[in-house]
Protein backbone atom coordinates (compact mmCIF):
# COMPACT_ATOMS: atom_id res chain seq x y z
CA UNK A 1 0.00 0.00 0.00
CA UNK A 2 0.65 3.47 -0.71
CA UNK A 3 1.67 5.74 1.99
CA UNK A 4 2.45 9.18 0.86
CA UNK A 5 5.69 10.65 0.19
CA UNK A 6 6.31 7.91 -2.08
CA UNK A 7 6.70 5.23 0.84
CA UNK A 8 5.05 1.45 0.49
CA UNK A 9 3.73 0.13 3.99
CA UNK A 10 3.28 -3.74 4.24
CA UNK A 11 1.54 -5.11 6.82
CA UNK A 12 2.62 -8.93 8.06
CA UNK A 13 1.90 -10.77 11.53
CA UNK A 14 4.25 -9.83 14.19
CA UNK A 15 7.48 -11.26 15.00
CA UNK A 16 9.41 -10.75 18.40
CA UNK A 17 12.11 -8.94 17.16
CA UNK A 18 9.21 -6.10 16.93
CA UNK A 19 8.10 -6.06 20.31
CA UNK A 20 10.53 -3.11 21.30
CA UNK A 21 9.28 -1.12 18.21
CA UNK A 22 5.98 -1.92 18.93
CA UNK A 23 6.50 -1.05 22.41
CA UNK A 24 7.39 2.49 22.33
CA UNK A 25 4.95 3.14 19.74
CA UNK A 26 2.08 1.72 21.86
CA UNK A 27 4.08 4.33 24.79
CA UNK A 28 4.24 7.31 23.27
CA UNK A 29 0.49 6.93 21.57
CA UNK A 30 -1.16 6.48 25.15
CA UNK A 31 0.47 9.39 26.64
CA UNK A 32 -0.93 11.38 23.59
CA UNK A 33 -4.12 9.84 23.45
CA UNK A 34 -4.73 9.99 27.25
CA UNK A 35 -2.99 13.27 27.47
CA UNK A 36 -5.78 13.84 31.07
CA UNK A 37 -3.06 11.28 32.41
CA UNK A 38 -0.10 11.79 34.56
CA UNK A 39 2.93 10.47 32.01
CA UNK A 40 4.20 8.35 34.37
CA UNK A 41 1.02 6.67 34.73
CA UNK A 42 2.39 4.43 30.99
CA UNK A 43 5.58 2.28 30.46
CA UNK A 44 7.09 0.80 27.88
CA UNK A 45 6.19 -2.65 29.64
CA UNK A 46 2.23 -1.88 29.25
CA UNK A 47 2.60 -3.13 25.43
CA UNK A 48 4.37 -6.84 26.58
CA UNK A 49 0.88 -6.83 29.03
CA UNK A 50 -1.52 -5.53 26.85
CA UNK A 51 -1.00 -7.96 23.88
CA UNK A 52 0.32 -10.93 25.76
CA UNK A 53 -2.30 -12.65 24.76
CA UNK A 54 -3.28 -11.21 21.13
CA UNK A 55 -2.16 -11.97 17.70
CA UNK A 56 -0.42 -8.43 16.23
CA UNK A 57 -0.34 -7.02 12.96
CA UNK A 58 2.33 -4.63 12.15
CA UNK A 59 2.96 -1.82 9.49
CA UNK A 60 6.25 -1.69 8.32
CA UNK A 61 7.94 0.73 5.71
CA UNK A 62 8.30 -1.58 2.43
CA UNK A 63 9.85 0.63 -0.37
CA UNK A 64 11.59 3.77 0.90
CA UNK A 65 11.06 7.80 -0.19
CA UNK A 66 12.76 10.40 1.55
CA UNK A 67 14.62 9.53 4.57
CA UNK A 68 12.63 6.24 5.41
CA UNK A 69 13.97 2.64 6.51
CA UNK A 70 12.75 -0.04 4.62
CA UNK A 71 11.83 -2.59 7.45
CA UNK A 72 10.60 0.44 9.99
CA UNK A 73 7.20 -0.91 11.82
CA UNK A 74 5.52 2.33 11.54
CA UNK A 75 2.19 1.08 13.84
CA UNK A 76 0.42 -2.52 15.36
CA UNK A 77 -3.03 -3.39 15.80
CA UNK A 78 -3.74 -6.31 18.50
CA UNK A 79 -6.60 -8.56 18.48
CA UNK A 80 -8.37 -11.42 19.99
CA UNK A 81 -9.47 -13.71 17.26
CA UNK A 82 -11.46 -15.67 19.47
CA UNK A 83 -13.87 -13.13 21.01
CA UNK A 84 -13.77 -10.88 17.80
CA UNK A 85 -12.08 -8.14 19.61
CA UNK A 86 -9.65 -5.36 18.54
CA UNK A 87 -7.65 -4.61 21.67
CA UNK A 88 -5.21 -1.99 20.47
CA UNK A 89 -4.14 0.27 17.12
CA UNK A 90 -1.57 2.59 17.44
CA UNK A 91 0.44 4.28 14.85
CA UNK A 92 3.71 6.55 14.96
CA UNK A 93 2.44 10.09 15.38
CA UNK A 94 4.82 10.81 12.51
CA UNK A 95 2.77 8.35 10.35
CA UNK A 96 -0.40 9.59 11.08
CA UNK A 97 -2.95 10.16 8.50
CA UNK A 98 -1.45 8.15 5.92
CA UNK A 99 -4.23 5.22 5.65
CA UNK A 100 -2.00 2.87 7.57
CA UNK A 101 -4.91 3.03 10.96
CA UNK A 102 -6.99 1.68 7.93
CA UNK A 103 -4.87 -0.45 6.32
CA UNK A 104 -4.44 -2.54 9.60
CA UNK A 105 -7.93 -2.27 10.38
CA UNK A 106 -8.88 -4.02 7.20
CA UNK A 107 -6.34 -6.94 8.04
CA UNK A 108 -7.60 -7.28 11.21
CA UNK A 109 -11.21 -8.04 9.95
CA UNK A 110 -9.80 -10.28 7.49
CA UNK A 111 -8.66 -12.28 10.53
CA UNK A 112 -12.03 -11.45 12.41
CA UNK A 113 -14.53 -11.71 10.23
CA UNK A 114 -16.67 -15.04 10.07
CA UNK A 115 -15.95 -15.75 13.73
CA UNK A 116 -18.59 -16.69 16.00
CA UNK A 117 -18.75 -13.18 17.87
CA UNK A 118 -19.58 -10.04 16.36
CA UNK A 119 -16.76 -7.83 16.24
CA UNK A 120 -15.54 -5.15 18.58
CA UNK A 121 -13.19 -2.74 19.85
CA UNK A 122 -13.44 -0.35 22.93
CA UNK A 123 -11.61 3.14 22.87
CA UNK A 124 -11.82 6.18 25.59
CA UNK A 125 -14.81 8.31 25.19
CA UNK A 126 -12.25 11.28 25.32
CA UNK A 127 -10.47 10.52 22.89
CA UNK A 128 -11.88 12.17 20.47
CA UNK A 129 -9.58 11.80 17.42
CA UNK A 130 -9.75 8.07 17.74
CA UNK A 131 -13.25 7.79 18.05
CA UNK A 132 -13.79 10.18 14.66
CA UNK A 133 -10.86 7.79 12.83
CA UNK A 134 -13.35 4.65 14.01
CA UNK A 135 -16.71 6.09 13.23
CA UNK A 136 -15.03 7.11 9.49
CA UNK A 137 -13.99 3.63 9.16
CA UNK A 138 -17.59 2.52 9.98
CA UNK A 139 -17.34 1.60 13.61
CA UNK A 140 -20.59 2.61 15.70
CA UNK A 141 -21.28 2.89 19.08
CA UNK A 142 -22.81 0.28 20.96
CA UNK A 143 -24.42 2.39 24.01
CA UNK A 144 -23.18 5.98 24.94
CA UNK A 145 -20.59 6.45 27.34
CA UNK A 146 -20.66 6.71 30.98
CA UNK A 147 -19.82 10.10 32.46
CA UNK A 148 -16.90 8.56 34.46
CA UNK A 149 -13.72 10.15 33.38
CA UNK A 150 -12.27 7.18 32.04
CA UNK A 151 -14.84 5.87 30.17
CA UNK A 152 -14.36 3.44 27.48
CA UNK A 153 -17.05 3.34 24.13
CA UNK A 154 -17.96 0.05 22.58
CA UNK A 155 -17.73 -0.29 18.94
CA UNK A 156 -19.32 -2.67 16.62
CA UNK A 157 -18.50 -2.67 12.83
CA UNK A 158 -21.72 -0.49 11.20
CA UNK A 159 -20.92 -1.96 7.85
CA UNK A 160 -18.47 -4.23 5.36
CA UNK A 161 -15.44 -2.24 5.95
Amino acid sequence: MAAGEGVRIAIRSARSTDSERCAEIFLHGRRQAFSWQPADRFGLDDYYDCVREDSVLVAEVDGAGAGTVVGTVVGFVSLDPKAGVIHNLFIDPEWHKRGIGSALLREALALLRGGPHPVELACAARNAAARAFYEHNGWTPVAPPSDQPDALVLYRLSRAG
